[in-house]
């Protein structure tokens, strides 16, 4: 990981001042939603929050890249056509999964709402109590999001070494997806235990600065001035672009390990 940065320090220190700025730049528009001017001040931050949303993410596929080609003592030829395929490759494919759930949680909200009125109006007239009401309404609901919780779990865990594949190896999407379900066959716990835990840490670390509305009420820098939060954005941000930088070079190595017992075992039978 020092090898990695040290080759790569300007890329590096862009990387950290974007994810600096995402941060603060969060804070920043929540504080002034409620200005007069805020729509003037939405757009002038709307460009620079799309150019480190971009190259955040072209950063990430170029670090996969070049931590795979340095581990196989690969020459690393920067081809800029390629880097964009996969970039809009992926973002494709998260956004159609982000697309899916979204819908599929919204949806869950509406059937949630409409068991509580509906339900409430069925339990009345057959006189049950309401704390057996809310008991009943409490396990139904618990059931619906464990069936959504588990979904995403059963996406996560099957698409583990996809963006490690599709970056450095020249293949298409799909046959990445392939692969990656060839190698994710009884080595799912070797990635998702290291990477998980620290793919939770930084969210953690960055969640204060987090729109995510169930977090709203543990983001403590609402009530902060922007002048502290600042100087909170600039170490939260070092601390999870290095975060980053080493989820993404564990999860290299793992591949790259998991691949090589895979051929290694494919050969010998």
């Amino acid at each position: 990981m020092k090898i990695i940065i040290n080759e790569n320090r300007l890329w590096t220190i862009f990387f950290v001042i974007a994810n600096i700025w995402k941060l603060f730049s969060t804070s920043l528009s929540s504080k002034l939603i409620e200005s007069s001017e805020y729509s003037v001040y939405k757009f002038l931050m709307f460009v620079p929050n799309i150019v480190t949303t971009i190259y955040i993410g072209v950063f990430c596929i170029i670090l996969f890249i070049k931590i795979g080609n340095r581990i196989e003592n690969k020459p690393y030829n920067f081809n800029l056509k390629g880097i964009t395929k996969k970039y809009l490759s992926i973002i494709a494919v998260f956004v159609v999964v982000y697309l899916i759930f979204s819908e599929m949680l919204v949806k869950i909200l509406i059937v949630i709402y409409a068991l509580w009125w509906m339900g409430g109006e069925f339990a009345m007239s057959l006189h049950f109590s309401y704390e057996l009401f809310f008991v009943i309404f409490g396990i139904v609901v618990v059931i619906m999001l464990l069936a959504v919780f588990s979904m995403i779990v059963f996406f996560i865990s099957n698409i583990l070494y996809l963006v490690q594949i599709y970056c450095i190896r020249n293949i298409s999407i799909q046959e990445a997806f392939r692969l990656n379900l060839e190698l994710s066959r009884g080595n799912r716990q070797r990635i998702l235990i290291p990477v998980m835990l620290l793919t939770v840490l930084n969210f953690l670390l960055t969640s204060p600065f987090s729109n995510i509305l169930v977090l709203t009420p543990l983001n403590f820098l609402r009530f902060t001035p922007l002048y502290a939060i600042f100087p909170v954005s600039v170490i939260i941000g070092v601390i999870s672009s290095l975060l980053v930088i080493l989820i993404i070079t564990i999860s290299v190595i793992i591949y790259l390990n998991v691949e090589y017992d895979y051929i290694k075992k494919h050969n010998k039978n």
